[in-house]
This record gives structure tokens, sequence and C-alpha cells, in this order.
């Protein structure tokens, strides 16, 4: 693909120390489909390090360990490899993308790193654990929580995907709904059909819902206005249909965009 029928020109992956290496082939695949550079950020949030620095905090360790204070040595130390083999596992998957990729270990407040990283043409990629556990850790809802601060685009991964190819699905709020461009866009880049369900004052949350609304669709990818629908609607319809959810941002003036930059991508 040599043109980008699109606004996007960057995917971000924020990748935990427990992502599988099916998360890095996703993103490539995205990125190479969507002709995006690819960026991977190994988060590290230092809440976690000012929880374990707490007196009252502790961990609990599996085959007998019971409760003990968190070390924060050994913790560094974890943080370090993984890190390590997240980079090897990140490089191996980008290495055939025609784009540009690079890998970054950011440290401090996940907040401010989405915000200082991603601007409105970038989409911030969010992979779901597998684990219900490390869904529920504080970790990941810092993550979520950064991500959608960001003025870039979300897109939500539910652990199990359903499909790969099939339509891309535009859920529009009213007539001129800014997913539909998105959703066409994309749908043009993927050589897919592009499918538009009316929702009009549906808030969308309950999977009962998404089912009737999709009935037979076999969709690939559901795209969604930020603020058009209530905040737990897309990490709902991404677990009742097993395919990624983009939340897009609405439009911005011309004067916003213009204060917005991106720091540049280097090559590999």
């Amino acid at each position: 693909m040599s043109e980008q029928p699109h606004s996007f020109k960057r995917l971000v992956l924020g990748l935990q120390p427990s992502a599988p290496d099916r998360t890095m082939q996703l993103a490539v695949e995205l990125a190479d489909l969507l002709h995006l550079d690819l960026l991977g950020l190994f988060l590290e949030d230092t809440g976690l390090r000012d929880l374990a620095s707490m007196p009252f905090a502790r961990e609990f360790r599996l085959l007998g360990g019971g409760w003990h204070a968190i070390d924060l040595d050994r913790l560094s130390h974890d943080f370090e490899l993984a890190a390590r083999n997240i980079e090897r596992m990140f490089t191996e998957a980008a290495k055939r993308l025609p784009t540009r990729s690079q890998f970054e270990v950011v440290r401090g407040p996940m907040a401010k790193t989405f915000a200082s990283v991603s601007p409105t043409d970038d989409i911030v990629m969010i992979v779901e654990p597998v684990s219900a556990a490390e869904r529920a850790t504080q970790q990941f809802a810092w993550l979520m929580q950064a991500a959608f601060q960001s003025a870039a685009a979300v897109m939500l991964v539910p652990p199990q995907i359903a499909r790969t190819k099939g339509p891309v699905v535009a859920i529009a709020a009213m007539p001129d709904d800014p997913s539909i461009h998105a959703a066409a866009a994309i749908a043009i880049a993927a050589k897919e059909e592009l499918v538009v369900i009316e929702a009009k004052g549906v808030a969308l949350p309950d999977p009962a819902i998404c089912a009737q609304a999709f009935r037979q669709t076999q969709e690939r990818l559901i795209v969604m206005t930020r603020g058009a629908f209530e905040d737990s609607a897309a990490s709902a319809i991404a677990a009742a249909r097993h395919v990624p959810v983009l939340v897009i941002e609405p439009p911005v003036s011309d004067e916003t965009a213009a204060t917005q930059s991106r720091p540049p991508l280097s090559n590999r």
C-alpha cells in the first residue's frame, strides 16, 4: 500500500510485562494494513513503585510463600528482565514492516506518558489480558485510564479475537457521525465492506443489545466515536463481539490541531 486513505499515522502499542506474542503480531498486522508507523511502549507506571514503598503494602507469594513486604529491588529487576524480553519479541515481530518501528521503555505516570506521545493522528492499542485477575489489577486500570485521557484514538482488543476478516462496522449516534468516515477509510484500506448501524439514543453496554444490533454481521472491527455512548460501551461490545473496537476522537478545530505535534519516530 503506497497511500493512506485515512487520517491515522501511527499505532502506539501499550505493552505490559505479561504481553503475549500474539499482541505484537496483531499490532504489526494492523500497522501493515493501514500503513502506520509502530511504536511499542513498555510501560512502568511509577504509581506501582509508590505503592510498593508504602509500609502496609504486601504481596502474596505462591508455593507457601505467604504475605511479604514488596521488595523494590526485586521488582525493579523483574521489570528490567520483562522489558528486555518484550523488546526482543517486538523487534522480531516488527522486522517485516515496510513502515518505521520503534521500542521504548517509559517510566512515569501513564497518563502523562500517553498525553505526551499520542496526538490525534495516533491509535493507542490496548490488549486486555487473558486472565481476569490481570484485568482487575490497578496496573491495567491505570493503562486504560491513561489511554482514554489522551488525544489519540483508542483500540480495545479482547483477549480472544473471533475474526480477522469481514466488514468494518461503524456505530453511528447521528447521521454524520465521525465513526462512519473513519470506518469507511479503514474498510477501503482493508478491502472490506462498510456496515453502518444507527444507534441514536442507545447506550449499547448490554451484550444482548449488541447481539440484536449486529444480527448476522460477521465483522472484523467496530468503530465508535468517543462521547457518543457510555464509557463502558466499547469494552462491553468488544467482550460481546470478540473483535477489536476502535474509539475515535471527535474532530478538532484547525487551531487545536495546529498546537499538537508528535515527536519524530527514528528509523530502526
